[in-house]
């Protein structure tokens, strides 16, 4: 049996094993994590060094200067799914958010009761207080990865924003695309169908062979069948948007068949993205939030290894009548203070910094890779785009080389200076770089969007 004093030397004794338990670890450093140098990655020719922050417009769509395309996007932003989705990705990270900043501030419950019991009755009321001290900061750096991971959620809002604002832009331009060369198909079916009659006007006046008129048949047929084609293309795209923006393709019809070109931007791009823009790219961001709260959950699980001390306090009423519960003669009160430390627990805490410390190698990675990748959409997308406005003078040369030679050949062949296969072959030759020149000129946009995409906006 234990003696007096040895029952009061008892909790000393636990006290001072706890202490010496921690004796051997060292405070964590303060954490100030960021996200880290990458002036390699961003050497490159297309990528500006400029430091100062640049303003990154995100609704870029607006450089399209087409209402139609700026209205598409704002109504995909407010229905789709995906953007409802990253919303609610957000509201639960601020919940959690909450949930860590009050776990730095002190904790109160009250109770009460009444009780009747062989005639008599009894009435009780009290309030519990408790607090942890927070001496290793582990609370603390919980609440900042926590609010790192808002920020995540915010940039995340932002890249679902942004994917889908490049995917409605990107069916819009296709759907220009196929309206316009819908309208050239039957721009030349019309030019088809005038020269076929003329060729038969030629053949009943014994001018031509029926060779002559077998082509001209075919050549308006070809054309014919390349409408129902295109008709379908027509169809997909408008499918593809009333998806997108959430609504019946008979609600969106009305507008998207008034057609006004392919949309271009109205005004050219500057040769190279600064850097200080690049970084404000969302997932680029995103990356380096999930990097930083890495850094700082490897601190929170190091700082997890020390002692917690926690401070609780109680009051309490008790009376049998109701009307004498406040009086307070029958006022108790209790404080107490304790102390806990982790002394045996089979090297689980070790191995969860080390687990904590994998997750940062793995989400420095991440945002090493989220870096290189933006670089290169930017570069690919310039590469591109050069190649394209290079082409597009020569392409517009190419027609209207090809409409004058059809001209001349018309003239030749009814002057009989020339056979219809070669009226033929013009005729193909201004079809071949109408095409050339729409697809050229869709693409260019197309390229844009992927720039503004990779950018995370116009700047």
């Amino acid at each position: 049996m234990h003696t007096a004093p040895t029952r009061q030397l008892l909790p000393a004794i636990g006290i001072s094993l706890m202490l010496s338990a921690c004796s051997g670890l060292s405070v964590p450093d303060s954490p100030q994590p960021a996200v880290p140098q990458d002036s390699k990655a961003l050497q490159n020719p297309r990528i500006s060094p400029e430091t100062r922050r640049q303003p990154v417009q995100a609704s870029w769509w607006q450089q399209f200067g087409d209402a139609t395309l700026t209205g598409l996007i704002d109504q995909a932003l407010k229905a789709h799914p995906d953007i409802s989705s990253a919303q609610a990705s957000l509201q639960s990270a601020r919940a959690q958010g909450a949930i860590a900043d009050a776990g730095l501030l002190p904790s109160l419950s009250g109770s009460g009761s009444a009780r009747r019991s062989s005639g008599s009755n009894s009435f009780s009321a009290g309030m519990d207080a408790s607090w942890e001290l927070d001496l290793f900061g582990a609370n603390r750096l919980a609440a900042r990865s926590a609010a790192l991971d808002v920020n995540n959620a915010e940039a995340g809002l932002e890249d679902a924003k942004a994917s889908m604002a490049a995917e409605v832009a990107r069916n819009y331009v296709n759907l220009r695309l196929s309206q316009a060369r819908l309208a050239n198909a039957h721009q030349n079916l019309k030019s088809r169908q005038q020269s076929r009659q003329l060729v038969e006007l030629r053949y009943q006046a014994g001018l031509v062979s029926q060779l002559d008129v077998e082509q001209a048949r075919l050549s308006v047929n070809q054309i014919q069948a390349q409408v129902p084609a295109l008709e379908a293309g027509i169809t997909q795209y408008q499918q593809a948007l009333a998806t997108l923006t959430v609504q019946p393709v008979a609600a969106l019809e009305p507008r998207l068949k008034r057609s006004s070109g392919i949309p271009a931007p109205r005004r050219t791009l500057a040769d190279r993205v600064p850097a200080e823009a690049l970084r404000q790219r969302p997932d680029l961001r995103a990356a380096g939030y999930r990097l930083q709260a890495a850094a700082l959950r490897v601190q929170e699980a190091k700082a997890n290894q020390y002692p917690s001390f926690r401070l609780g306090g109680a009051l309490s009423l008790s009376s049998a009548r109701l009307s004498d519960l406040i009086d307070t003669s029958s006022l108790a009160r209790s404080l107490l203070a304790s102390i806990s430390a982790p002394l045996f627990d089979g090297g689980q805490l070790k191995q969860q910094v080390l687990i904590r410390d994998a997750s940062y190698q793995q989400a420095l990675a991440a945002y090493q890779k989220a870096l290189l990748q933006a670089v290169q959409d930017v570069a690919g997308n310039f590469a591109s785009l050069e190649s394209l406005r290079r082409q597009r003078p020569l392409l517009l040369e190419n027609l209207q080389l090809a409409q004058s030679t059809e001209r001349l050949t018309q003239l030749n062949y009814q002057a009989g200076r020339d056979n219809y296969q070669s009226v033929l072959e013009a005729q193909r030759s201004v079809t071949s770089a109408q095409e050339s020149l729409l697809a050229a000129r869709a693409d260019e946009s197309l390229a844009m969007i992927s720039l503004y995409r990779a950018v995370g906006g116009a700047w």
